[in-house]
């Protein structure tokens, strides 16, 4: 009565091939190579910005009068994060049901 459960034939085993797959790295590569990170600081000589560096002297000189000042890296704000963190606050304003926080900004490379 159970001669069928006890006694299966084999049935013939077919290769199948498998395709070839995209792996995850490969995936970050070409989005890393699509996608640059836009800095929110950009360094900039010092000789070169003088109203930078007067400032930066300035308030070095108020908190410390006797210290010597040097300065070795300048970083003036980027004017384009700054304008893509203005239109997502406007935008997150506009909804007005979450806490937002913009954690990296990045633009496409052509």
């Amino acid at each position: 009565m159970f001669k069928w459960l006890f006694h299966r034939q084999k049935q013939p085993q077919v290769s199948v091939e498998s395709t070839p797959t995209k792996s995850a790295d490969a995936a970050g590569s070409t989005l890393a190579t699509q996608w640059e990170e836009v800095p929110n600081y950009l360094e900039v000589d010092p000789a070169n910005e003088l109203a930078a560096s007067l400032i930066a002297a300035a308030v070095t000189a108020d908190s410390a009068p006797d210290a010597k000042l040097v300065l070795k890296h300048l970083y003036v704000e980027n004017p384009e994060a700054k304008r893509v963190g203005l239109i997502a606050s406007a935008i997150a304003a506009g909804d007005g049901h979450g806490h937002y926080v913009v954690k990296s900004i990045k633009k496409k490379v052509d």
